[in-house]
Formats: structure tokens, sequence, C-alpha cells
């Protein structure tokens, strides 16, 4: 099969081949709910011609406010197809800040989760001159607003409505169009192209081994290359299910439901696990703390030892944890600490730091 050059190239083609598949899950009021390739490319189709009517052209920047959820993955998917950059924005940056962002990248427009994101945008649009539209993805507590510089996302659905150039606006993306710019601290990053990414996710997958198949849970901001470079699109490119979570104070029990075979993460998450993993062993009784200690460093050990703490200790701990299946771990960020590389290697995981802009593999 001849590789896609582009984001939008790559979809067309996964929804073609694929159409009938799960490509995303999101728990909402405890029920997993499954979307197909099909149904993302409808969300993703009916975002991109309701921006398009709105006036958004190729090479054009429009900035995302909000938590990772599949909402998120529609509208930055609908940019990417429209020829322009997404800009991802942590939504815990202050105002002053996403001021900033939004006049450095030129952002006409700036997609916002609900009202907390709705008042910080609207509290520094004056500032920004290039900005024409905020657009509102959950309009939850926000019955009564109306400002002609905003609209939800399902009137700015309904405003694009009787558009069918959509196939051919997604074909002329070209490869060495910027798809994103990056936000770093204090800062802009850098810009990425469709093409760079597509380098980058071809390489990558190659590198961790990731299979059609394989389920992740989306733990990260998508303001973070981790999640977006080697979460989103590296599943989009090689037929990951991406699981979302109910809410971020869900994480744990969402990890032991979904039980990944794909944990993509910063140091910091590691950081937490192995924190809530020595904490829970803290508080055990002394001969289930002397197997911990055994069972972990035997792990790390290997041999006879190590092969009976896998057999008698550690698959519990892992099932614990919700790494029963886990078969590719990974940080983008950094490499894990020494303390805590030792203790994932103890548990039978190799974490690997993948630098989401440089092909292959990175070691400490």
């Amino acid at each position: 099969m001849e590789l896609s050059a582009t984001i939008p190239a790559l979809l067309s083609q996964q929804v073609a081949t694929y159409g009938s598949e799960t490509i995303l899950r999101k728990k909402d009021r405890g029920i997993w709910n499954a979307v197909t390739w099909s149904d993302l490319d409808a969300r993703v189709r009916e975002i991109g011609q309701g921006l398009r009517a709105a006036g958004l052209t190729p090479g054009g920047a429009v900035a995302v406010l909000s938590e990772t959820r599949p909402e998120f993955v529609y509208v930055d998917l609908a940019i990417l197809g429209c020829g322009a950059a997404s800009v991802a924005v942590h939504p815990e940056e202050e105002a002053a800040r996403v001021s900033e962002i939004l006049r450095d990248t030129g952002a006409s427009c700036a997609i916002v989760e609900g009202e907390e994101q709705l008042d910080k945008v609207l509290g520094i649009r004056d500032g920004c001159p290039a900005l024409r539209l905020i657009v509102i993805i959950d309009m939850k507590g926000l019955r009564d607003f109306s400002d002609p510089g905003c609209v939800s996302l399902t009137d700015l659905i309904s405003g694009g409505t009787g558009q069918s150039d959509w196939k051919a606006a997604t074909a002329s993306v070209a490869p060495d169009q910027t798809a994103g710019i990056l936000v770093t601290v204090g800062g802009l990053g850098r810009l990425i192209s469709h093409a760079e990414i597509m380098r980058q996710i071809e390489a990558s997958g190659g590198t961790l081994g990731v299979q059609s198949g394989d389920e992740r849970l989306a733990v990260l901001p998508m303001s973070d290359p981790t999640e977006r470079v080697l979460g989103l699109y590296l599943a989009l490119k090689h037929r990951i299910v991406s699981n979302y979570l109910e809410n971020p104070e869900t994480a744990t029990e969402n990890l032991r439901e979904v039980k990944p075979t794909v944990f993509g993460a910063n140091c910091e998450a590691w950081e937490r696990l192995h924190a809530r993993t020595t904490a829970l062993a803290a508080n055990a009784t002394a001969v289930q703390k002397a197997l911990y200690r055994w069972a972990i460093n035997a792990g790390a050990s290997g041999g006879l030892m190590g092969a009976l703490a896998n057999c008698l200790v550690l698959p519990a701990i892992r099932g614990q944890l919700g790494f029963g299946r886990l078969r590719v771990a990974y940080v983008g960020d950094r490499a894990i600490p020494s303390e805590i590389d030792h203790w994932a290697r103890g548990l039978g995981i190799t974490v690997r730091y993948i630098n989401p802009f440089q092909q292959g593999e990175t070691h400490a």
C-alpha cells in the first residue's frame, strides 16, 4: 500500500480500507462508546466544512484550548483537513500566556472546551487582532450566552451544511504545509509539517513494534507532542485504538479497565505510578513488603529468580496497575530516572525514550 503523504490523506486511506473498525473509545457515564473510522471521518468532515464556511483558509492557524477528549481529535483533524495549522494550547495556561500564543501564531479562530476556557479567551480577545471567531465545544452553563464573535460547535457544523468540496480540499493539502505550531514553556517551539509527522510516525512505529489492534489510553494533554504525534497520529497510522478518559480523575481506574498494550506517557506519569505503588507496598504487611522488594529486584536482575518472581508476584502488581497486557511503553519528554527504570524493569516493562522529532529511539 502506498504511503500517505499527509494526515488528511492518511485518514482518507484508512477510512476507505477499515471504515467499520473501531479506532476511538470514550467512557461516558460508565460505558465505553466506540467510534469507527467512518464515524471519525464524518465528524471531521462536518467540522471541517463548518470551519471553511466560517472563513478558515489554507495556511491559517486555529488554537484549541481543551482537555484531551474525542472532540479535540475531531477538531484537530478538521483543521488539518482545511490545510491550516492546529495550535494545541494547554488548558491550564494563564490568560496572559494564551494571549501571547494567539498573537504569535496569528490564530484567526480559537476553539474552547467550555465556559472556563471561553472566559479566558474573552478576557484577552481585544489584544488579539487576528482572532475573529471563538467556537465552544461544550455549551453547558452557557444556555443564555450570546456574543456575535462566538458560536457553538453545533452551530458551526450547521453553518457548513451543503458544502460538497471537502474531499477536494483535503486532497489539496501538501506534505510541506504546516500541520502544527508547537507551544513550549515561555515561547513557541517549532512548526511541524505533514511530511515530518508522517516520517516520524512511520519510523517510531517500527522502532516500538506497535501492531494494528493495539490499545492505548490517552493520558497527556494534546499540547504535549508525545500525545499528539506519538499518540494520536501514531495510532491513526498503525490502527491503534485510542481510549479517552472519562475525566482526568478516573485515570487510574480507566487504566485498569482498558489494560492497554501500548502506553505512551511522560516521566511525571511514571513517577506517579511508581509513587502510588510504593505507597501501597509501604502499607502492606511485613511479609508482603519483603515479597514486593524481592520481586522487583529479582525481576530487574532476570535469571531464575526473575522468572520465579514473574510467576509468583509480578503479575498481580502489573494487573493492579492495569499493565497486565502491556507490550510497548515509551516516554517522549526525557528518559525516566534510573530508580524508576529499575522499578519498571523489575515489573518486566522496558520504558523507551522516543524523541517526537527524531527518527528512531534515543537512549539516556
